[in-house]
């Protein structure tokens, strides 16, 4: 038997009526890594017809220009939440402070997510040994499917 995707996702979705509401988080820094990934995320919650979270979080990184972060990810969130109205999709924006990881894998997990969807920075083996990888640290340690854009 021939099961494609669209099948699949049919499949699927007709069972959600059944059970609670699924959703996804894109995790996202308004890098221009992360541009893949909100693509990606978008398409995704299309296809799956899955409420679409998009958290981001003010961490460490950004204690000198905090203000001006707060206003740049008010911004991004902003224009990636018009994206998906346009797309139909139903969208919360969420700003969150600490850790990106763990406020993230946070975010999943208040939300019931499906999946996480992070992008990736490209950072060389010894970046992610001495300062750690965000996304590597999701994929690790969420409760759900990750989902890592390169």
């Amino acid at each position: 038997m021939n099961c494609g995707i669209d099948n699949l996702i049919s499949w699927r979705n007709a069972f959600k009526s059944r059970r609670e509401k699924m959703s996804v988080v894109l995790a996202t820094d308004g890098r221009a890594h992360t541009a893949k990934a909100v693509d990606y995320a978008l398409e995704y919650a299309r296809l799956h017809r899955e409420e679409l979270y998009v958290v981001f979080v003010i961490g460490p990184r950004h204690e000198e220009n905090r203000e001006g972060t707060v206003g740049e990810a008010k911004k991004h969130l902003e224009e990636i939440k018009e994206r998906a109205t346009q797309q139909g999709l139903e969208t919360t924006t969420l700003l969150e402070t600490g850790a990106p990881a763990e406020s993230a894998i946070a975010v999943a997990e208040r939300v019931g997510a499906s999946a996480i969807i992070v992008g990736t920075s490209g950072k060389t083996v010894l970046d992610r040994v001495l300062i750690g990888s965000v996304s590597e640290h999701v994929v690790r340690n969420s409760p759900c499917t990750v989902i890592v854009v390169k």
